[in-house]
């Protein structure tokens, strides 16, 4: 007889890119609304089925098919299974059972007084094609001598729906986030391609010094945006030194990925990123409580309006509009359901 792999051990049979690029490949098929914390957890039910049936020997996992048999899962096994990272009881992971069955993904049957025997119902297209096993990303520290020119470029190519843009905007974007990388490197992340290492995205969260403060409730052009950083010789908005106590808010000077790689997947990574990256901010500012942010592009906008954010100052010279968040109720947000409705379709590309 075979023997099984343990549940709590499934990151080492079941290595998370392996995970990664099924998941990603999942939360892709038309007409199935799932989320990526759904389908990483139909996923992993997946992968103790295929090494149940096969045996620990053919561990670690490097591909799937859907030729498994029904095999026996209890709650607790569930449990151990899902909830690797974070905390969740085997009542929970019973209910997420029952989720995926209401998606006809998988069947209960029989129960032998502990464990329910699972059929996992796994259409043919959640297979990978060959060309997509190797196209997954990942979010990373900022590297200001390896990712600065890469990521100016994406955001050049962003802000170009700035009406006021100057010619030297591409040096100002490298500029800007250079320095912002020698005053807070803590706050500055990218989202990088597995197959090349580069970035795809990128995000900074910067600590407002409290005499820039009111600067968020002026014009948002007074903020100075980093493409016209060469328009004044100081930032109007500086950073706060670690550990103040009258840091308020941490403004978001840049949170962008490329058109052709933004969807529900990689913006649910870059911002479950992000909260990690705010959780970590605030350890170094303890009262930080409020998200500012200014838009360039319309997309990052709507994306910014669908996650919650509100409009509050407007500029009346422009189409700029300060964007608001409590830092509490992002870190609280349940992104994977908000994000299902958006629109990636880049109608303003």
């Amino acid at each position: 007889m075979n023997q099984g792999p343990k549940p709590n051990d499934v990151e080492e049979w079941f290595p998370l890119a392996i995970q990664n690029q099924y998941i990603e490949h999942i939360v892709h098929q038309p007409g199935l609304r799932i989320t990526r914390r759904q389908a990483t957890y139909f996923v992993r039910l997946w992968g103790y089925g295929y090494l149940i049936q096969r045996g620990i020997n053919h561990a670690p996992i490097t591909h799937l098919n859907r030729q498994i048999d029904s095999f026996y899962c209890s709650h607790s096994d569930a449990a151990d299974l899902f909830y690797t990272q974070t905390q969740g009881t085997p009542r929970a992971a019973g209910q997420m059972l029952d989720k995926l069955a209401s998606k006809t993904l998988l069947r209960r049957g029989e129960a032998d007084g502990v464990a329910t025997r699972v059929s996992l119902n796994i259409p043919q297209n959640f297979e990978l094609p060959e060309e997509e096993k190797d196209d997954s990303f990942y979010p990373d520290n900022f590297d200001p001598r390896n990712d600065a020119t890469l990521v100016a470029n994406i955001l050049e190519k962003l802000y170009s729906y700035d009406p006021e843009r100057p010619e030297s905007m591409l040096h100002n974007i490298k500029r800007g986030i250079r320095q912002w990388a020698r005053q807070y490197p803590d706050g500055l992340r990218v989202l990088r391609r597995m197959s090349t290492k580069e970035p795809v995205g990128f995000a900074a969260f910067l600590p407002a010094h409290p005499d820039s403060e009111e600067k968020f409730d002026l014009s948002p052009s007074r903020s100075l945006h980093l493409s016209r950083l060469d328009v004044r010789e100081e930032d109007p908005i500086k950073v706060a030194t670690k550990g103040d106590p009258d840091c308020y808010t941490v403004f978001v000077r840049s949170w962008q990925i490329e058109l052709n790689v933004w969807t529900y997947e990689t913006a649910c990574e870059f911002i479950e990123d992000s909260r990690i990256t705010l959780k970590k901010i605030r350890d170094d500012f303890p009262n930080l409580s409020d998200i500012y942010t200014i838009a360039i592009h319309p997309l990052s906008e709507d994306f910014a309006l669908t996650l919650g954010f509100r409009m509050t100052k407007a500029d009346p010279d422009s189409s700029l509009r300060w964007l608001y968040m409590p830092l509490d109720r992002f870190l609280d947000l349940d992104y994977e359901d908000v994000l299902l409705n958006f629109d990636y379709s880049h109608r303003y590309s």
